[in-house]
């Protein structure tokens, strides 16, 4: 198994895990079952990406699945649960989201904004920033 196969299974896990702690809150439970149909799929999508892995990206994600982790509170898990897919995204130089192109093309002539500055310490989460 790959590394970057090795680093989205063990997101899958942690995201259903976070859904699983989501569930307590009753009345969210439609809405939960929404998230997690919608992004665990495209969470283990990335496993298929055939670009090479960023410097630093399974730490960050090591360091994504520990943050959530972390969490107790039914609540925040499910603000996590439509965050943390695109933290592994980010973090795997992926998507977890349609890429189609809007129907009226408005964005296909926007310019590609400038790239952003290298980070300036080693942290998994400055790296999320700093994409090559």
């Amino acid at each position: 198994m790959s590394e970057r196969a090795e680093a989205v299974e063990r997101a899958a896990v942690a995201y259903r895990a976070l859904a699983d702690l989501a569930e307590a809150v009753e009345d969210e439970w439609q809405y939960i079952t929404d998230l997690v149909d919608a992004y665990l799929p495209s969470i283990q999508a990335l496993a298929d990406e055939t670009t090479p892995l960023p410097a630093g990206a399974v730490a960050a994600v090591d360091e994504a699945i520990a943050e959530i982790g972390l969490i107790t509170d039914p609540h925040k898990a499910i603000d996590w649960l439509s965050t943390f897919p695109h933290v592994v995204a980010l973090a795997l130089d992926g998507n977890v989201d349609d890429d189609s192109d809007p129907a009226d093309g408005a964005d296909r002539d926007r310019p590609e904004p400038p790239a952003p500055e290298p980070p300036a310490d080693h942290s998994p989460f400055k790296l999320l920033q700093f994409r090559r």
